[in-house]
């Protein structure tokens, strides 16, 4: 069962340093679609990343794409190395990126990010105009539907000067 709301106020209790891409920042922007796990895009340092399983060590952090779904216990030093991590906690799904094509790295989407309040919480979302060039990269069914939503909602807030 996916938990978004409680994942993300973890990690920005935590200060874990990320931008909310995906799903769950089309929804941030106002859409209307579906999603069954929460991506963000973060520095891979170990500072960061020994924030990020900190936080999570309660939560039994497993690898999501290993069968069997073994616990992450690798280093912070260790896991600096990887460009993506793919998690599987007590909360629910976490897909934990260095890079978003077409836009780039972890500071090109976070030089970009606009701050919203989430949960009583202020957290970075990846721009409108990234999340739409990401759906469109991206070119899955589901991603055009939403791209098409994220354009409309776009329209909508240039015609109300918002």
């Amino acid at each position: 069962m996916q938990r978004t709301p409680e994942l993300l106020c973890l990690l920005l209790d935590a200060g874990v340093e990320f931008v909310l891409i995906g799903g769950v920042a089309a929804i941030a922007h106002g859409s209307a679609t579906f999603t069954q796990d929460c991506d963000i895009t973060a520095p891979f340092t170990e500072e960061n990343l020994a924030r990020l399983l900190a936080v999570l060590a309660p939560h039994r952090p497993r690898y999501a794409l290993a069968v069997p779904k073994r616990p992450v216990t690798e280093s912070p030093a260790a896991l600096s190395k990887n460009r993506n991590l793919y998690l599987l906690t007590d909360l629910g799904r976490l897909d934990i990126l260095s890079e978003v094509p077409p836009i780039g790295t972890y500071p090109d989407v976070a030089n970009k990010a606009v701050t919203l309040t989430l949960y009583e919480r202020s957290c970075r979302v990846i721009s409108l105009d990234d999340l739409i060039a990401v759906k469109r990269h991206v070119g899955r069914d589901k991603d055009r539907l939403v791209e098409r939503e994220l354009l409309a909602l776009r329209d909508r807030q240039k015609n109300t000067g918002q």
